[in-house]
């Protein structure tokens, strides 16, 4: 119980300090919140290019090992980077929210 609670306080705390992210509720947004945000506030996926996107999650990875953490799992790691990429700034906007 005292885990589910964290858990949720920690999702709270990402919604009210965390930039506006677009499509929300989606499975790669609820994953790049919950995994990525107690340890780094959250940037807005159009901060970055797609390609940029894949470097930084990649250089996370090696991040997240070297301090003891676990990865992303492969399945994660494609819902956060299809995500990311999706909202990049090189995408337009209209493509964006097909």
């Amino acid at each position: 119980m005292r885990w589910a609670g964290m858990v949720s306080l920690t999702f709270a705390c990402v919604a009210a300090c965390s930039p506006q992210l677009p499509d929300p509720q989606s499975a790669g947004a609820q994953v790049y919140g919950v995994r990525c945000a107690p340890c780094h506030q959250l940037y807005a996926p159009g901060t970055l290019t797609g390609a940029m996107w894949e470097v930084q999650v990649d250089r996370m990875q090696q991040e997240m090992r070297r301090r003891g953490v676990n990865p992303l799992t492969e399945q994660e790691r494609y819902l956060v980077l299809s995500y990311l990429k999706t909202h990049a700034s090189d995408v337009p906007a209209a493509a964006a929210t097909q």
